[in-house]
């Protein structure tokens, strides 16, 4: 089995817009009908969310007082692709919010994914793969019995910070314990398995974005996800 993407999000973070909860409703209506179904979080307050549920098509968009966000899972390449979701309806809305008065400047841009890849291997010879593949010396040592290992990454430059967590998948009640969630995981086919699991997210501090950005960084994505996969 190839790797799979289980969930990816796409967060733009902006200046905080304090009357948000006045004024979004009336610029984001038209993307209403859009959706399968809409909630409103926080209702009437500085942080007033406007959630759209596109259950069909297995994404979420979310745009906030200081943020708009895309949640989706699965292959990233119908994403990636032109006239995607991506470009609308979620750069649509921030279009939308960017042209308010009220609006200030976007503050970074976050791109986050994880990612499972299935090997045949049994409960403690994967773990001792692993462990073997990516850990030298001493460490092995450590504890006397292991029945868990993860490894953390961090690389931070000018303008950027990246880092990715990869270690033993043991199915996918694994996948109910991630920061960003899958938004049906039944519909994400079999992730019952044993295997390798990887969450890689990167943020960059810029103030423009663009359908482009979100390419290149799923793309620099599934190229460290790639390079993990090999190590193993």
């Amino acid at each position: 089995m190839d790797a799979l993407t289980t969930v990816f999000q796409f967060e733009i973070r902006y200046n905080h817009i304090l009357n948000f909860s006045q004024i979004a409703r009336k610029i984001l209506s038209p993307y209403v009908r859009l959706a399968q179904s809409i909630k409103i979080e926080n209702q009437n307050t500085i942080e007033e969310r406007i959630v759209f549920l596109f259950d069909e098509d297995d994404y979420v968009i979310i745009a906030g007082w200081d943020r708009i966000l895309i949640k989706g899972q699965g292959s990233l390449d119908k994403y990636r692709a032109k006239n995607s979701s991506i470009e609308t309806p979620f750069f649509s809305m921030l279009n939308h919010i960017s042209s308010l008065d009220e609006f200030g400047t976007i503050q970074n841009v976050l791109f986050a994914a994880n990612y499972i890849k299935k090997l045949d291997l049994v409960d403690d010879k994967l773990l001792s793969k692993f462990m073997e593949n990516t850990m030298k010396g001493d460490i092995n040592k450590v504890l006397d019995k292991r029945t868990d290992i993860s490894i953390t990454l961090e690389n931070k430059v000018a303008g950027e910070d990246q880092s990715v967590s990869f270690g033993p998948y043991f199915g996918k009640k694994e996948l109910l314990r991630r920061t960003i969630l899958p938004l049906n995981i039944d519909k994400l086919g079999d992730t019952d398995f044993k295997g390798l699991m990887a969450e890689y997210k990167c943020v960059k501090y810029k103030s423009d974005v663009s359908f482009n950005d979100f390419v290149n960084m799923a793309k620099v994505s599934d190229e460290v996800i790639d390079r993990i996969w090999k190590t193993i």
